[in-house]
C-alpha cells in the first residue's frame, strides 16, 4: 500500500486547529523556515500565501497578515535552508528588493524578538555567517527579554545524524547567548520536538508540518507523525510555557 502525504492540507489542518482555538489568544504566529520544499521551485511560496491567506506587503520578516480560517493574526518567517532568500522576499516580502539575510528585531509588550538568519541554503550543514554573529553580538548588548526564532538548532540534540551539521565554532555562539538576556531560543529544521538547554536558556524544536525521515543514520526512509505546533505564553519578560499540540491526521 502506498500512503501520500499532502504538507498543502496538513497546513491547512493546522491552522484550522489553532482557528477552532480562537488562535490560543495569540498576538503574532513565527513559522521557522522551509516554507517550501525546494529552493528550486519557487512558485511554491504563492500556493503557501494561498494556504496561509496572507495579506499586507510588510517588511521583511513580517508581519503579514493571516486570514486563513478565519484567523486574523500577525505572521513573520524566518528562513530555512530550502528557502532562496532572493525568491522568498520577492514572493512574500514584494516591498523589499534586499536579496540577503533576514536578521531583524521587532519589540512586543516589552520582549524582543530576533529572526535569526543562518545564511545556509541548499545545503543541510550550516555555519554562522560572520555578518550574522556580529549583529547578534550588537543586539545581545542591551539587556531586554529577548526570544531567538531561527531555522537551524544552535545546539546538539543528541542525534548523531543532525549533530554532524553544526558547525564547529558552535560554543561562541553558545556563550554569547548565555551572558545575555535570551529567555528562550525556537528553531526548526530537524523536522522533530526537542528540548535542549544553552546554559539556563531553552531551546526548543518542534515537529514539522511535513514528513520526518528516520532518526538513525542508516534510515532515510520517510516517516509520518501528526503535525506539530507550539503555543507559547511570556509574562512579565519570563517564559512561562511552551507548549506542544499534535493535529489528528487520518491515513
Amino acid at each position: 500500500m502506498t500512503t501520500l502525504y499532502a504538507p498543502g492540507q496538513a497546513l491547512q489542518a493546522t491552522l484550522k486547529e489553532i482557528a477552532q482555538n480562537d488562535g490560543y489568544g495569540a498576538d503574532f504566529i513565527a513559522h521557522t523556515g522551509d516554507l517550501i520544499c525546494t529552493s528550486s521551485r519557487p512558485e511554491s511560496y504563492e500556493g503557501a500565501r494561498l494556504i496561509y491567506q496572507l495579506e499586507g506587503k510588510g517588511p521583511v520578516p513580517g508581519p503579514l497578515t493571516v486570514r486563513a480560517e478565519g484567523l486574523n493574526l500577525p505572521w513573520y518567517y524566518i528562513p530555512g535552508n530550502a528557502d532562496d532568500r532572493k525568491a522568498c522576499r520577492l514572493r512574500l516580502f514584494p516591498a523589499e528588493h534586499q536579496d540577503y539575510l533576514f536578521n531583524y528585531s521587532w519589540e512586543l509588550n516589552g520582549i524582543r524578538f530576533l529572526s535569526l538568519d543562518w545564511g545556509a541554503w541548499k545545503t543541510d550543514s550550516y555555519i554562522l555567517e560572520p555578518i550574522t554573529f556580529d549583529w547578534l553580538e550588537k543586539q545581545l548588548k542591551e539587556s531586554v527579554p529577548t526570544v531567538i526564532l531561527t531555522h537551524h538548532p544552535p545546539v546538539h540534540i543528541g542525534i548523531e545524524k543532525f549533530d554532524k551539521m553544526t558547525p564547529p565554532d558552535l560554543n561562541r555562539l553558545q556563550d554569547l547567548i548565555t551572558n545575555s538576556s535570551v529567555i528562550a531560543i525556537f528553531h526548526g529544521h530537524t523536522h522533530y520536538p526537542w528540548k535542549n538547554y544553552i546554559g539556563e536558556v531553552p531551546v526548543y524544536g518542534t515537529g514539522s508540518i511535513t514528513y520526518r525521515t528516520g532518526l538513525q543514520e542508516e534510515q532515510n526512509h520517510l516517516e509520518i507523525h501528526s503535525p506539530q505546533y507550539r503555543v507559547v505564553t511570556i509574562q512579565d519578560g519570563q517564559l512561562l510555557s511552551a507548549t506542544l499540540y499534535d493535529v489528528p491526521i487520518s491515513l
